[in-house]
C-alpha cells in the first residue's frame, strides 16, 4: 500500500510525499511529492489501483501527460474571453454581460481524466462528463461555512441553460476554427438558445 509522507519546511509550508514499494514487496521505492494534501492522497489511490506502480500516462513531476493535446490548446476561459470579444452584431452592455459570464462561471469547469484526476479544464481536454458536472454546480449553488449563506446561490433553470448555451457557442467555434482545436461538441445542444450567442466563430 502507497503511504503519505507529510514535510514540514523550515518556513513552515509543508509538501506531501507519496511512498510505495514499485510493484509491492522485494521493489525499489519510489516517490512523488505534491503541494496539497488531497492530490496527494488521489495519486496515493492511482498507485493502489494500478498495483504499487506508476499510474500509466504519469510522467513523476509533471503529471499525466495527454499526448494527443493540440500544440495550440488553451485554458478554457482564455479562449472563452477571446470568442466573447471577437462577436459580432452586439451592443457593448451585451459584450460585458457575456464577458461577465465567462469570468464568474464557465471559469469554474475543471477537466477530470479518466483516472479521477482533477486538472484545468481547456478548450481541448474538457469533456461531456465535465460539462454535466458543471451544470451540477451551477444548480447546487457553493454554500457559505456560516448557516444560512452562500459562497455562490444555485442558479435558475433559466440561467443555467442561458451560460450552457453560451458554453456551447465557444465549443462550436474551436470546431469551426481553421485549423480545429476539436473534433467534437461536448455539449448537448440547447434548442433555441445556442443561436441567440452564436454571432461569430474562431
Amino acid at each position: 500500500m502507497a503511504t503519505i509522507r507529510k514535510r514540514v519546511r523550515k518556513n513552515g509550508t509543508a509538501s506531501f510525499q507519496v511512498r510505495w514499494l514499485q510493484g509491492g514487496r522485494g521493489g525499489t521505492w519510489e516517490a512523488e511529492r505534491f503541494e496539497d494534501p488531497e492530490q496527494a492522497d488521489t495519486f496515493r489511490k492511482l498507485v493502489d489501483a494500478h498495483k504499487q506502480q506508476w499510474p500509466y500516462g504519469w510522467i513523476p513531476g509533471q503529471g499525466f501527460v495527454e499526448p494527443e493535446q493540440d500544440p495550440d490548446d488553451v485554458p478554457l476561459t482564455d479562449r472563452a474571453r477571446r470568442y466573447v470579444d471577437r462577436l459580432t452584431g452586439i451592443d457593448p452592455r451585451t459584450r460585458d454581460d457575456y464577458r461577465r459570464e465567462v469570468d464568474r462561471h464557465i471559469s469554474l469547469m475543471v477537466h477530470t481524466t479518466r483516472s479521477g484526476l482533477v486538472m484545468p479544464a481547456t478548450i481541448g481536454n474538457i469533456t461531456a462528463d465535465d460539462v454535466r458536472d458543471w451544470v451540477r454546480l451551477q444548480e447546487a449553488g457553493q454554500p457559505d461555512a456560516k448557516p444560512g449563506r452562500w459562497v455562490r446561490r444555485p442558479a435558475s433553470p433559466k440561467s443555467t441553460a442561458n451560460r450552457h448555451g453560451l458554453l456551447w457557442c465557444i465549443v462550436q467555434a474551436a470546431i469551426d476554427a481553421d485549423p480545429p482545436l476539436r473534433t467534437k461538441n461536448c455539449c448537448a445542444r440547447p434548442r433555441r438558445l445556442a443561436d441567440r450567442y452564436r454571432h461569430a466563430v474562431g
